[in-house]
This record gives C-alpha cells, sequence and structure tokens, in this order.
C-alpha cells in the first residue's frame, strides 16, 4: 500500500500552502474591517482555484476527490471566508450540473463558474426541512410555460452573490422524497425570487448565510436538471462527495492549530521553563496529533476510494464524522494551551475554535452521519 500523494497532488498542495502563506497576513485587514482584500479572491482566480473540481473540457482542473480533499486541507488554514465562494464549486450544487445537467445548461455555467464569474447556490435546506429533506414544502407545479417555483430556503451559502441556484422541489407529493423531488436550475434574476433575510453566524462565513423566498417563480421546461423526480438521489450523490470536502476542511484547520500549539507551548514561560516542559500538554499534544492523523488517512482513504469507483456512503460519513469530531477536539484543546490569549480575538486559534464548529453540522451533523453508516453497514 501507497500512504503518499501522488506527485501532481503533492506539489499542488506544495503550491497551494505557499500562496496560503502569501495570503494569511491579510487576515488581519480582514478581522479589522470584516471586509475580505480583493487581491485574496483575484490570487485564487489566477491560479484557478475556483475551477479544481470541474472538468477540463469547461476549463477546470479536473481535479478528483483525493486531489480536491488535499488541497483543501491546506486551504482551511486561512479564514474560511476567504475561500467561501469555492466550497459550493466543489459541494452537492455543482456536481449536479456536472453529473445531470444537459449539455446546454453544461455549457452555459460551468466555464464561467471555473472563472469565478457565475456564483452559485444549493438551495436544499428549509426552515422546517434540514436533516429530513423530504419533509421539504417548496413545490414546482408544471404548467404549459415550464414550471412555478413556490416556497422558501434557509441557511443558504453564496446565496446573496449567486447568478443561479440550484432548487429541489416536490414535483410529486405523493411518490414521496425518492421519486417526488426534482431539481430546477434558477437564474436569481426570475420574477419572485428574493433573498429575504440574512443569518449573521458565529463564524465560517461574512456577513453569514442567506434565507431565500421563492413566489410564482416561472422557470421554462429547460430548467429541470437530469429526470423528474430525481432530485432526491442528486442531492445525495452529491451530498456524499461533499462531506468529504467538509473533512477535509476540518482536517486543516486541525492541523493548522497542532501547529500553532506546539509552537505556543514551546514558547509560553511557566514555573522557570516552557509548559510544553509539563506532562500534561505533552499529552495533550500527543492525542491531538494522533488524532489529526488518523483523520488525515481516513479522510483520504475515502476520497482515494472514491476517485477508484467506490463511491460508498459510509466511507464518506465516516470520514466527515471523524475528521470534524477530531478536529473539533483539536481546536479545543489548542485553545487550552494557549490559555486566555487563545480566548482573544485577533489569536487565529479563537478564530479556528469559532469556525470549526459549523462542521459537525452541515453537510449533515455527526449524528446523521452515524445512521448513515450504521444504515449501509447493516444492508
Amino acid at each position: 500500500m501507497d500512504f503518499e500523494l501522488p506527485d501532481d497532488v503533492r506539489e499542488f498542495c506544495e503550491v497551494t500552502r505557499t500562496i496560503v502563506r502569501d495570503l494569511l497576513p491579510y487576515e488581519i485587514e480582514f478581522q479589522e474591517t470584516g471586509t475580505v482584500p480583493p487581491i485574496v479572491r483575484q490570487t485564487l482566480v489566477d491560479n484557478g482555484y475556483f475551477g479544481m473540481a470541474l472538468p477540463e473540457q469547461y476549463g477546470g482542473l479536473g481535479l478528483g476527490a483525493l486531489a480536491q480533499a488535499a488541497v483543501q486541507i491546506e486551504l482551511a488554514r486561512l479564514p474560511p471566508q476567504f475561500w467561501t465562494e469555492l466550497r459550493p464549486l466543489m459541494g452537492p450544487g455543482a456536481k449536479n450540473i456536472m453529473y445531470h445537467a444537459s449539455e446546454a445548461q453544461r455549457e452555459a455555467l460551468l466555464p464561467g463558474m471555473a472563472t469565478g464569474e457565475i456564483p452559485i447556490a444549493f438551495a436544499l435546506t428549509e426552515p422546517n426541512s434540514g436533516s429530513d429533506p423530504g419533509s421539504m414544502r417548496t413545490t414546482a407545479v408544471r404548467n404549459a410555460d415550464g414550471w412555478v417555483i413556490n416556497g422558501s430556503k434557509t441557511f443558504i451559502s453564496n446565496g446573496k452573490k449567486a447568478k443561479y441556484v440550484i432548487v429541489y422541489a416536490y414535483t410529486d407529493k405523493s411518490a414521496g422524497a425518492r421519486g417526488g423531488i426534482s431539481a430546477f436550475l434558477m437564474s436569481a434574476d426570475t420574477p419572485g425570487f428574493s433573498v429575504t433575510g440574512t443569518i449573521e453566524l458565529m463564524g465560517t462565513a461574512t456577513p453569514g448565510v442567506f434565507e431565500l423566498s421563492f413566489d410564482e417563480c416561472q422557470v421554462g421546461p429547460d430548467a429541470l436538471i437530469g429526470e423528474l423526480g430525481r432530485g432526491f438521489h442528486y442531492a445525495l450523490e452529491g451530498l456524499n462527495e461533499g462531506r468529504m470536502n467538509v473533512g477535509a476542511t476540518a482536517v486543516g484547520m486541525g492541523e493548522y492549530a497542532l501547529e500553532l500549539a506546539i509552537e505556543e507551548s514551546k514558547q509560553r514561560p511557566a514555573f522557570g521553563g516552557v509548559i510544553s516542559d509539563f506532562q500534561a500538554i505533552r499529552h495533550y499534544i500527543a492525542t491531538m496529533a494522533t488524532d489529526m492523523r488518523a483523520a488525515r488517512l481516513i479522510l483520504l482513504d475515502a476520497a482515494w476510494r472514491y476517485d477508484q469507483g467506490e463511491k460508498r456512503r459510509e466511507l464518506a460519513s465516516m470520514a466527515k464524522l471523524f475528521a470534524t469530531e477530531a478536529g473539533s477536539r483539536t481546536v479545543d484543546t489548542a485553545v487550552q494551551i494557549f490559555g486566555g490569549t487563545g480566548y482573544c480575538r485577533g489569536f487565529a486559534v479563537e478564530r479556528l475554535y469559532r469556525d470549526i464548529r459549523i462542521t459537525r453540522i452541515y453537510e449533515g451533523s455527526s449524528e446523521i452521519q452515524k445512521n448513515t453508516i450504521a444504515r449501509e453497514l447493516l444492508r
């Protein structure tokens, strides 16, 4: 067994580490102003990161799951706000377009997505429908001109910037979630569509995530993505890969917190020495390092197998579950090692503490991952 990254992936990760190192100093400006400096986005666009997961024929880099995960581990050292727009381009919405959209839809969107000119949003979650998408209330009713969409969505990343929204709606309630939900591609310019609210978050996104409303939104027959009634399956398929991406983010945050904690422990004076002289701190670091190594290996194994055709839901769920839980433990311990300064704004570990918490919730909570793992194993 070869546990090393392929040479091309390793080289891309090294380039990414350098770019991240150059961009990290802009975090100070961001923390002071609340605005991401334009150079950050432009650097990511210029170096092809917006097209990482998108096919080469449409201007992307065509990276597989393993390469995406490895690169995201590096990007996760940056404040999440610096690369918020990248995540939807590797998430379920983008996968729906890549795998199931018509050729006309792909040609219209994918080149612009790869250059950052066409932001997209994935609109699945509703006020009364989070982990249970089957309880969604948004509907799409067929008429002579296509479909009329009515309903609302919430916690939608990129909702305000998106030029196109991938909307999931019931087209046949009697068929249930697995046969009655369909996916639609809708322009944000569609009459009746509006961003009705901003939900401010503890971390991760600025200014937050968004509430969307669909009031008699008329879309054409060509707005349907893939087959009628297959939207639920498409969403789950996209979430499978998306969960590994979330795991990669958590691994990157956890590894960064570990590095910061090690450095702090070797410098912070206490009782005539430094705190790394004490067994308690050494045990903390040993546990953190073991957690993060295990998380990295579980994640990269799942991603490698995905690229080999083993698109097993339990492996993606294991990767997300372990990586996010281990990453959260590691960041929490890093704050403990830093002491009071770790709880102060302006320190990276404080930012990591706020940002990593959501990884155990979105793209399927830890509890949902456990349900998925057990269900797949008990089949």
